[in-house]
């Protein structure tokens, strides 16, 4: 039902600041925008796009948005948010530039989530003739990142989210961190694309937002960010990494936007069978090795978080 995750939205306080971050550094695609808002993808998305930055008063997360594989999924998507009694809302096509109907639903945590079959895709034919994403020629700047990855998402009650988001949604949860007593989730990857995960959920006293991330395409895309920001002068928005995460396997870099958006710039995890046991990291292992099998763990300022904002569900 539910196919992968597909784009995120975002604040921030001076658009211009972030268009110079996002397209002139990392190298991020604009499909368009105006004074307030824009949309953008990465160099090797078929989707139109999959960022949106929205001009607001800082930094935050607006939403999440889901493809599904059937336009009637949004029914039965509907049904079950209907039955655990959370707030829903349908919206027409053409809402979000390319993209057709939508279902907008507050997940069981707080969360905003949108799901949607219909998308438009990037013309794959210019001029008569096939050219995949990856092959916009020579106007391609910065690193550039690949793909939207996941969003890292902060909740008040972990096992809670987790049966939602896998008995309710039909995630599969790929790692699970947890507590002392180790058996409580304290952190959990969940995924309905095969690689570690869509969605992380982790531990917090109310829903927030943590973190959105890219993949790029390997460890010297990585290196080659962290160059460009250095070259801007913006070499302080790189709050930890390169490291190799333990939990994902994947190299990864968190950088804060001007707005103070946690980006995460990500390779190099694996791909598994949604079918496959969750793998669990006792508190122990996960403390000496599961932030980071080698380099720097995380500095205290990874515990900060940002809200989630505007009135996105009654638009």
């Amino acid at each position: 039902m539910i196919l992968r995750l597909a784009h995120v939205e975002i604040t921030v306080d001076d658009l211009a600041q972030a268009r110079a971050f996002y397209i002139d550094i990392l190298g991020f695609v604009e499909h368009c925008g105006d004074d307030s808002t824009c949309y953008l993808r990465a160099a090797d998305e078929f989707d139109a796009w999959s960022l949106k930055i929205t001009s607001g008063a800082g930094g935050g997360l607006v939403h999440s948005g889901f493809r599904v594989s059937d336009p009637a999924d949004l029914d039965s998507l509907q049904a079950i948010h209907d039955s655990l009694g959370l707030a829903t809302k349908r919206i027409p096509s053409g809402v979000e530039p390319g993209q057709g109907e939508a279902l907008r639903v507050l997940t069981a945590e707080g969360h905003r989530v949108e799901f949607f079959h219909d998308f438009d895709e990037i013309d794959l034919y210019p001029g008569g003739r096939l050219r995949l994403p990856p092959r916009g020629g020579s106007g391609i700047r910065g690193v550039p990142p690949s793909r939207i990855d996941h969003v890292s998402m902060r909740v008040p009650d972990v096992p809670a989210a987790l049966i939602y988001w896998t008995e309710q949604l039909e995630f599969s949860a790929a790692e699970i961190w947890l507590e002392d007593d180790n058996v409580t989730p304290k952190v959990a990857w969940v995924r309905r694309a095969p690689f570690s995960h869509d969605v992380a959920l982790g531990k917090h006293p109310e829903a927030v937002f943590h973190h959105f991330a890219y993949a790029v395409n390997d460890g010297t895309a990585l290196l080659r960010a962290a160059d460009l920001l250095g070259d801007a002068g913006l070499q302080g928005s790189i709050e930890w990494g390169p490291s190799r995460h333990g939990a994902t396997n994947a190299l990864a870099m968190y950088v804060h936007d001007p707005a103070g958006n946690r980006l995460e710039l990500y390779t190099g995890d694996y791909q598994r069978d949604l079918d496959r046991p969750t793998l669990r990291w006792r508190a122990v292992d996960y403390e000496s090795q599961g932030h980071s099998w080698w380099g720097n763990g995380p500095p205290e300022t990874f515990g900060q978080t940002q809200p989630l904002v505007g009135d996105w569900l009654v638009k």
